[in-house]
């Protein structure tokens, strides 16, 4: 404008526009910083930890066949019968406490009960039972022949064993899972759960599959127990209870008609945590 103020234009900022290199580069360098932060670890607690506990497990099995003779042939009749039992107990001595260590990492509770040698507390294994085979007079026998023979199963082991039970803990999920062997692993003469002549199929569903079973007595039946990861954060003494008893039947695959072997098999046990004091 001649004689007056020029115009005034107001100044705008540039906006740079970002390359994608330059993003990809900056994303990087966030996420790199990200992966190097320290984790969050709160709640550590160590803990004194004690277990005591009975497994028991009985059986029993009868089973008849028939005679079945077409003048000197065919087939004597027979009997089987058995039972059973087998017991474990386990406890840690007072003055002998196991070692666990728990903490949070990011939020999630960790737990830790290690050993190098592994646990080992002081049991006691007892193992009863009797098998025996009974057959009837043979096809096309007299009246005078001698009644044969029972076959009975070796029991001469039989008895009770002072041994040592080694468990393993682990957590996971608001479960406790507590494993657990007996060293060394018995084996002794006395009829037990499956005995040959039985001809049962052990492979039939009873205690859950994928778990340890204690269906054998030498070792700790697979259980589950709850335990709150609040539990363990509280940093207090508290106990965590396991008890369960699996009903099963196995049937025999060839005496007649299928008879079951019947076994009750019964754990408990009982796991307790003592906070240690500074």
């Amino acid at each position: 404008m001649r004689g007056g103020a020029r115009p005034c234009h107001a100044r705008v900022p540039m906006l740079r526009r970002s390359s994608p290199l330059a993003l990809a580069l900056a994303l990087a360098a966030l996420l790199v910083a990200a992966t190097a932060a320290p984790a969050a670890i709160t709640h550590r607690t160590e803990w004194d930890m004690s277990i005591a506990g009975k497994q028991i497990v009985t059986w029993s099995f009868a089973a008849e066949r028939p005679e079945h003779c077409v003048s000197y042939y065919g087939e004597a009749s027979a009997e089987a019968t058995g039972h059973g039992r087998v017991g474990l107990t386990f406890a840690t001595p007072k003055k002998k406490p196991l070692e666990a260590e728990t903490y949070l990492r990011n939020g999630k509770l960790r737990f830790f009960s290690f050993s190098t040698d592994g646990w080992s507390i002081p049991a006691a294994w007892s193992k009863r039972g009797t098998f025996s085979l009974s057959y009837g007079m043979p096809c096309g026998s007299r009246a005078d022949d001698p009644v044969p023979l029972p076959t009975i199963s070796d029991d001469s082991g039989c008895g009770t064993k002072k041994l040592d039970f080694n468990p393993v803990f682990s957590w996971s999920g608001g479960e406790l899972t507590v494993l657990g062997t007996l060293s060394p692993v018995p084996y002794v003469a006395c009829p037990g759960v499956f005995e040959p002549a039985a001809q049962v199929d052990s492979e039939a569903p009873c205690t859950p599959k994928g778990d340890a079973s204690g269906l054998d007595g030498t070792q700790l039946q697979e259980l589950h127990p709850a335990a709150a990861s609040d539990d363990f954060t509280a940093g207090k003494p508290f106990d965590v209870v396991a008890s369960h008893k699996f009903l099963c039947e196995f049937p025999s695959l060839t005496w007649p008609e299928n008879p079951p072997l019947k076994v009750a098999l019964t754990t408990r046990y009982e796991v307790s945590f003592e906070p240690r004091r500074p």
